[in-house]
């Protein structure tokens, strides 16, 4: 039995976050049958359901240095577990729990990370600490190796992409051919929500589509989704509590317009065009993965231009989506093959 500990932002209820950790047990349980997967979580019980595999309290350090010392080797990612535009404290903590772990451990594969930005002098020096312990680095856009290789990383680093990507879609159909826009939101500062709000309006209006709006993350989707149903008067809200569903929720979908990476990610894999709205640098990902894909800056002095164009291109845009996804889903599963060779060592 081949026992991995796997270091990442799961278990918050986060479906981005727990759909890659769903392509990373997948794409490990294919090229290693034998392996025994333990998650470090912020909520083990729900981890544990949701995905089949062992979990620990993240919190717990106790725990997390036994998990570590019963491991073969350690899992760190996917996610973006080292960037300091949410929150400062993110890069410290995840640079403890990469501590605990080589002091059991040493062996680590980065899996698929999204690195950056690291504003902060002590961010830098706890993420250059961390990958240059690694085994080896995989990253998940070009953006993250030139992060990483500033960092003065040295080591071999290779370009994949996100997790996520290599998960299957729930059916083939005629994409791109449903009269409803997706739209994803999340809480963010700034004048951007009103004139985005007025825009997805007038898409809905002029264009006669319909309007499905999906909370990604409960904690902070919820409010500014309900708030934006409200402003449109007639549209659909769901929570997905897992990555199928979400999936399920994208199936279909004429077109997707979103703020949260993994939303565009699980609706193209779905076979639906996206649109992102880079709040943070690390949406502009989804261009690195699909030339099809477009991303506008979020707009916070309050202008906002519209998606007419982007919804009445969808059928090619969709078309072109689904031609790249089996080199992509072949791309996500590159860490795994790298583990794979660990796991027969």
């Amino acid at each position: 039995m081949t026992r991995v500990v796997v270091i990442g932002y799961y278990g918050f209820g986060n479906l981005g976050d727990e759909a890659v950790l769903c392509a990373i047990r997948a794409h490990l349980r294919e090229r290693i049958p034998n392996i025994s997967l333990c998650v470090l979580s912020a909520d083990p019980e729900q981890t544990r359901a949701m995905h089949g595999v062992d979990a620990v309290y993240r919190g717990d350090f106790r725990a997390v240095a036994r998990a570590c010392r019963d491991a073969h080797w350690i899992c760190s990612g996917g996610g973006s577990l080292f960037q300091d535009a949410t929150s400062w404290r993110s890069p410290l903590y995840y640079g403890w729990l990469h501590e605990l772990a080589f002091r059991s451990r040493p062996r680590m594969l980065v899996y698929a990370q999204g690195v950056g930005p690291l504003r902060r002098p002590a961010s830098r020096w706890v993420a250059r600490r961390v990958f240059r312990s690694a085994s080896h680095i995989t990253v998940r856009d070009p953006v993250s190796m030139a992060v990483v290789r500033a960092l003065g990383v040295r080591s071999p680093i290779e370009v994949v992409c996100d997790p996520a990507l290599g998960l299957d879609a729930l059916q083939d159909g005629a994409y791109g051919s449903v009269a409803t826009v997706g739209v994803s939101v999340r809480t963010w500062p700034g004048e951007w929500f009103r004139p985005f709000a007025d825009v997805i309006k007038r898409l809905a209006a002029d264009r006669g589509t319909r309007i499905r709006i999906v909370s990604f993350h409960a904690a902070q989707d919820w409010d500014p989704s309900r708030r934006l149903a409200d402003h449109l008067g007639e549209a659909e809200v769901v929570a997905p509590r897992t990555p199928q569903e979400a999936l399920s929720a994208m199936t279909g979908l004429g077109l997707f317009v979103g703020m949260r990476l993994h939303a565009l990610v699980l609706a193209a894999v779905a076979g639906v065009p996206v649109v992102g709205l880079a709040y943070d640098p690390k949406v502009r990902a989804i261009e690195t993965w699909l030339s099809g894909a477009r991303v506008r800056d979020l707009p916070l002095d309050g202008r906002m231009i519209d998606f007419a164009s982007d919804w009445d291109d969808r059928v090619a845009r969709a078309a072109s989506v689904r031609a790249e996804m089996p080199a992509l889903r072949q791309l996500a599963r590159r860490p795994a093959e790298i583990a794979a060779a660990w796991g027969a060592a």
